[in-house]
C-alpha cells in the first residue's frame, strides 16, 4: 500500500527520495507510530485507521501541496510548529536568525549592558511565530513583541506560543513592520518577503502554495527589506541590533540600503550551509 502511494507521488513529479520520506511521514502521523514501528510492521496487514486519510493526503501531495501543510506541523529549532497555508513554512536557514540573536544577547553585546529592565526583542513579520517562540523559549528574561500584517498568521503564531508555553511572554500585534508599536527595542529579528515579483514563474509548484504576502517583496525584492530597516532605524536603542534574512544575490543591495541609513551599519553577513550569504547582522550606532 505504501509502495503504491510512493509510485503515485513519483508519477506526479515528486522526486523519489522525497516521495518515500513523505509517505512514511504520512503513515506515521496518521497512525501515531514512530519510524521504528513502521519499519517493523511494514510487511504486516494494513492497520486500522490508515484510510481514507492516507489517500486524501496523497491526493493533496500529488497537486504539490507542501507536506508541512498536509501534516500541519513543521520542526524548527527543535520545536514543532503548527503550519497552515496562512504562514510561510519554517525553513532551516531561518534558524541562523535565532543563532545570531542568541549570540548577541548571551554575549552581552546589546547596547548598554547596565540598562535596567528586561531586554526587549521585536520580531517583524513573525508568520508562524517560529523565531519569536524560539527566542522566548531560550531567553526567559526577555520581553518579545511579534508583529505581522496578516491577522490569520498572528492567530497561528499565538497558538504556537501557547503550544510551547511562552504565550505570556510574547505580545502579538497585527500591523505592518512596527507601525503603532512604541520602542525602544534592544534587538530586532526579521525574515521579510524578498522574492522579486517577476520571479513567480520560476518558483516551484510547492512554494506557490505559500502566502504571497510572505514571499514577494516588490519588483526588485527590496520593498520590505527597506521597510524593516526603517523600523530598525526608528526603534532600536543605540548599540542595538537587527538580525535579518535576505535572498540569493541580494547581499550588495542590502549593504547599499543599510549604508543609506545614517544610524545603521552592516556589521557582517552570515552564510548558510550552502555558502550563500543569507543573514545580515546590522547595528544601530
Amino acid at each position: 500500500m505504501l509502495s503504491s502511494a510512493r509510485a503515485r507521488l513519483v508519477a506526479a513529479g515528486i522526486p523519489q527520495d522525497e516521495a518515500s520520506i513523505d509517505v512514511d511521514l504520512y503513515a506515521c502521523s496518521i497512525l501515531s507510530w514512530d519510524r521504528a514501528r513502521l519499519l517493523a510492521d511494514r510487511q504486516g496487514p494494513r492497520p486500522e485507521g490508515l484510510e481514507p486519510q492516507l489517500s486524501e493526503w496523497i491526493a493533496r501531495r500529488e497537486r504539490h501541496e507542501p507536506t508541512a501543510y498536509i501534516v500541519g506541523v513543521r520542526e524548527f529549532w527543535g520545536l514543532d510548529f503548527e503550519t497552515t497555508p496562512a504562514v510561510l513554512i519554517p525553513r532551516p536557514e531561518t534558524e541562523l536568525i535565532v543563532e545570531e540573536a542568541l549570540a548577541l544577547v548571551r554575549g552581552g553585546r546589546l547596547g548598554n549592558p547596565a540598562r535596567s529592565g528586561s531586554r526587549r526583542v521585536g520580531d517583524i513579520g513573525t508568520g508562524s511565530g517560529c523565531v519569536a517562540v524560539a527566542l522566548a523559549s531560550e531567553l526567559p528574561d526577555c520581553c518579545v513583541v511579534a508583529s505581522d500584517i496578516s491577522a490569520d498568521a498572528v492567530v497561528v503564531a499565538k497558538r504556537n506560543a501557547t503550544r510551547h508555553g511562552v504565550a505570556d511572554r510574547i505580545e502579538f500585534v497585527t500591523t505592518s513592520y512596527l507601525d503603532g508599536i512604541d520602542g525602544p527595542f534592544d534587538l530586532l529579528t526579521a525574515n521579510p518577503p524578498y522574492v522579486q515579483d517577476g520571479d513567480r514563474p520560476a518558483l516551484g509548484r510547492g512554494v506557490l502554495h505559500e502566502p504571497g504576502v510572505a514571499l514577494f517583496g516588490g519588483a526588485r525584492g527590496f520593498r520590505d527589506i527597506g521597510g524593516v530597516l526603517d523600523a530598525a532605524a526608528g526603534t532600536l536603542v543605540s548599540g542595538g541590533y537587527l538580525v535579518m534574512e535576505f535572498g540569493y544575490g541580494q547581499e550588495e543591495g542590502v549593504a547599499s540600503l543599510v549604508q543609506a541609513r545614517d544610524t545603521l551599519s552592516l556589521e557582517r553577513v552570515r552564510q548558510d550551509l550552502q555558502g550563500i550569504p543569507r543573514t545580515a547582522i546590522i547595528r544601530h550606532r
